[in-house]
């Protein structure tokens, strides 16, 4: 070996972590270019029209009206792109890829701060894998959908509550909420841990509707109305009138197609459980005095979602998407849910698969893999010894 090439093998050495992070950096970056002129169902559809319709009203001008059906605070930022000289569908997918970007960084920095040992592998393996993630690249490359803009700020809004910065938790948490209704998958957590842990005011949960609020100002100044936001969220919880979309949750097990015909009775059947599951894991972990904290604070996280998103009836295929990145976080704080964590990315990506490419998998039988899944995870919190010695200790 000459010496230049041991040089240059040393300085490699030295400088290990660098070279992984730019090399899953540079393939992430890679297979979301090759991606790029991919056109969704939902774009070709919905997204691009609705891009062309607000470009055609004057950008800002559209948003005395509501176009489509994402929040005004995205509407807006949508406003902005059409200004610029870059063809609508990278104005959606490339929003998403830096969320993408931003989610993986969060979530490497949040392996690497917590990590008992070894911070550098744990911090570099979670960034690479959150950006390599299949489910995060069809959602944002393919799909041209944006999952990964709110899940940042909910995930951004559960670490700033786990470092008990809980006014910043709830101002982040109203960002995510004014990208996306979806973000209110975690609001069943906050809730608890405002019970179970005592530690801040339930005044703070009136500060997501506030600065909701104030993410419509352009609108409002543009002449909607006060509440148009608020209003708008309202209108979206019934706007397919299905209780299956595609999801495999609870409400597929009774039906592989889209039920119409019985929405209203089966939606509050599958209400009424979802409140139930949820108030007994509630009712269990005081009882417990399972406390969200530590360890426990990302399984809770987990496990809450997973149930509000699960039971509850017309859940979209995307709407996963929270709760298997909290999976991943947590995965880190306990390697033995990597199988159920691997298994939850599965399920998704077949799912998507199946909208995207139009596979014909049976997803009833996904849902029932699903609910195995949940069931794991419940039982890794009923019987996980590291959970009962932190009840112990509580």
């Amino acid at each position: 070996m000459i010496k230049l090439e041991k040089k240059i093998l040393e300085f490699i050495e030295g400088r290990l972590f660098i070279f992984i992070l730019a090399a899953a950096f540079i393939a992430g970056a890679v297979l979301r270019f090759t991606s790029r002129n991919f056109v969704s169902e939902d774009a070709y559809n919905y997204l691009l029209g609705w891009y062309d319709e607000i470009k055609a009203c004057g950008g800002f001008a559209a948003l005395d009206h509501q176009v489509g059906n994402y929040n005004v605070l995205y509407q807006t930022i949508i406003a902005l792109f059409t200004y610029l000289p870059i063809p609508a569908l990278f104005a959606y997918k490339g929003l998403s890829i830096v969320f993408d970007l931003l989610l993986a960084c969060l979530v490497g920095f949040i392996v690497y701060k917590e990590a008992d040992i070894s911070n550098d592998v744990l911090g570099v393996t979670a960034f690479s894998l959150i950006w390599l993630l299949p489910v995060i690249l069809f959602n944002s490359s393919l799909w041209a959908q944006c999952d990964s803009i709110y899940t940042f700020f909910v995930v951004l809004s559960l670490y700033l509550l786990y470092k008990e910065k809980s006014i910043p938790a709830f101002v982040v948490l109203g960002i995510a909420l004014s990208f996306k209704l979806q973000a209110v998958f975690i609001i069943p957590f906050f809730l608890f841990v405002y019970f179970a842990n005592r530690k801040f005011s339930f005044l703070n949960f009136l500060i997501p509707p506030a600065v909701m609020w104030v993410s419509t100002i352009p609108a409002i100044i543009a002449g909607r109305g006060v509440f148009t936001g608020f209003l708008l969220y309202l209108n979206q919880t019934d706007e397919y009138g299905c209780t299956v979309m595609n999801y495999p949750g609870f409400t597929l097990t009774m039906s592989y197609d889209y039920m119409q015909k019985n929405y209203n009775y089966v939606k509050a059947m599958a209400i009424i459980v979802t409140i139930s599951v949820l108030a007994f894991w509630m009712i269990y972990s005081i009882w417990k005095k399972r406390k969200p904290e530590g360890e426990m604070f990302w399984l809770m996280a987990v496990l809450f979602t997973f149930t509000t998103v699960y039971f509850l009836p017309a859940m979209h295929d995307r709407y996963g998407y929270l709760y298997e990145i909290l999976a991943i976080v947590y995965m880190f704080k306990n390697r033995k849910t990597i199988l159920p964590c691997f298994l939850l990315q599965i399920i998704s990506m077949i799912t998507y698969s199946n909208f995207l490419f139009h596979l014909g998998v049976d997803v009833k039988m996904l849902s029932v893999l699903n609910f195995i899944v949940y069931a794991v995870y419940c039982y890794i919190f009923v019987k996980d010894p590291v959970n009962e010695e932190n009840s112990k200790n509580s």
